[in-house]
């Protein structure tokens, strides 16, 4: 018997775009830190897929080993954000590990509604400041 397979893409058609970086603190822990990027103000569904699946994907990642705490900046994501978008991965929340999401200083108190008031911050430097402090102290 043969079975019919019809092929599909796994790509999503989006215009987010996204950089990632790996800060590492003083006792070598690993944050990673994703910047998106889109210029559109709407929002389909690829682009919150897009989202969730590149942090999901950065958390997992061996660097070489996984990161310890993430910064997520969308600070450059021009539509609102709701709080049904599924950015913050589950590892690191299950994990209890540090978290930052990086947000335009306008929209901070907007944010504060469905977002832990904790992990947010509208400064990058803050947000890795934060982090290395917590994590640091454990140590010395």
């Amino acid at each position: 018997m043969v079975y019919k397979l019809q092929p599909i893409s796994l790509d999503l058609k989006t215009d987010i775009t996204h950089q990632c970086y790996v800060h590492h603190t003083r006792d070598q822990h690993l944050i990673g830190v994703i910047e998106f990027h889109k210029n559109n103000y709407t929002f389909s569904w690829e682009d919150l897929e897009y989202l969730r699946r590149r942090t999901e994907e950065f958390s997992v990642m061996p660097l070489p080993d996984c990161i310890s705490a993430m910064v997520i900046d969308i600070r450059n994501i021009a539509p609102f954000i709701d709080q049904d978008t599924p950015i913050v991965p589950w590892r690191l929340v299950d994990e209890e590990c540090l978290i930052r999401i990086v947000v335009p200083a306008d929209r901070l108190e907007f944010y504060t509604g469905f977002f832990e008031p904790t992990w947010l911050t509208s400064d990058m430097d803050t947000a890795l400041s934060e982090i290395r402090k917590f994590m640091d102290m454990f140590v010395h």
